[in-house]
């Protein structure tokens, strides 16, 4: 595990030392403003995250404890909001990058809001304390990446490369690891990339092989949809120009890091004893 960790931190030390050096060239390669999968995953980038803390908010909302108590109508009505707010980010996220009618948010909500019940309605009959961890390490995850990477933008100001082309200047252009001071406008917001920071998220789901039975022997397949994720969704944001490579990652980084604590705290390493009634539920079979 300690092996694993000193891999990883290194291979993203290794990788910004080269992108400070590369990151204009890159972009300059990879840019491609019009390429419809880029588009397309723009779009839909960052919603399985979104859909991460609104499945997660839904499950603790049905599995609080206390019934009657202050706290469990406190909870709830925590939970709801957290639950309507990504509804809302995920809803509108898909029409603002489709640009689509804003009409439809309200039926993106309803439909987000019903497919993740219905998952976490199955999930609930089994009132186990693991699965509560998995949820609360989902939501904590997005909403600690969500204010990180946004708070690291707005203060370090660097300039996207699709501004730089539009502008015909280079001028603007910084390192990684120069802060260039409170952002102008969202054209000066491209380090860390939210979109690859929010693609990471997934890694999330490299928590269910290790407690649903069915999904063990597929750990395999779900860390390489995983990884293939992580990879695609930042490299369309450079072909955008929305960031550079050093941005995206950085955001996968952020990512990965908050997941990594959060699952040695909330986690703590327990191990899990599968049982029959894990082989049997109907979403494991699925995955």
């Amino acid at each position: 595990m300690k092996n694993g960790k000193v891999i990883l931190i290194s291979s993203f030390a290794i990788l910004l030392c080269i992108f400070a050096f590369t990151d204009l060239q890159i972009s300059n390669s990879l840019y491609e403003p019009t390429n419809k999968i880029a588009l397309f995953l723009q779009a839909i980038g960052e919603i399985p995250a979104m859909l991460i803390a609104l499945f997660s908010s839904m499950y603790l909302f049905k599995t609080r404890k206390n019934k009657g108590s202050r706290g469990y109508y406190l909870s709830g009505a925590g939970y709801g909001v957290i639950i309507l707010l990504f509804a809302f980010i995920a809803s509108f996220m898909l029409v603002h990058y489709l640009t689509i009618s804003k009409f439809l948010i309200p039926i993106f909500m309803i439909c987000f809001i019903v497919v993740c019940y219905m998952i976490s309605k199955s999930w609930s009959k089994y009132d186990d304390a693991r699965l509560r961890d998995i949820a609360l390490i989902g939501l904590l995850s997005v909403v600690i990446v969500l204010i990180t990477f946004n708070l690291i933008k707005l203060g370090w100001g660097r300039e996207r490369y699709r501004h730089m082309i539009s502008i015909g200047s280079f001028e603007g252009f910084s390192k990684w690891f120069v802060p260039q001071g409170i952002a102008k406008s969202d054209e000066f917001m491209s380090f860390p990339s939210g979109h690859s920071a929010n693609a990471a998220l997934i890694i999330w789901f490299s928590l269910l092989p290790e407690y649903f039975a069915s999904l063990k022997r597929k750990k395999i397949g779900v860390w390489i949809l995983i990884l293939l994720w992580m990879i695609v969704v930042p490299i369309s944001r450079i072909m955008v120009g929305a960031h550079f490579a050093s941005d995206v990652t950085v955001g996968v980084a952020i990512s990965v890091t908050v997941f990594m604590c959060l699952k040695k705290f909330i986690w703590k390493d327990k191990k899990i004893k599968s049982t029959n009634n894990h082989e049997v539920l109907p979403y494991s079979v699925k995955y």
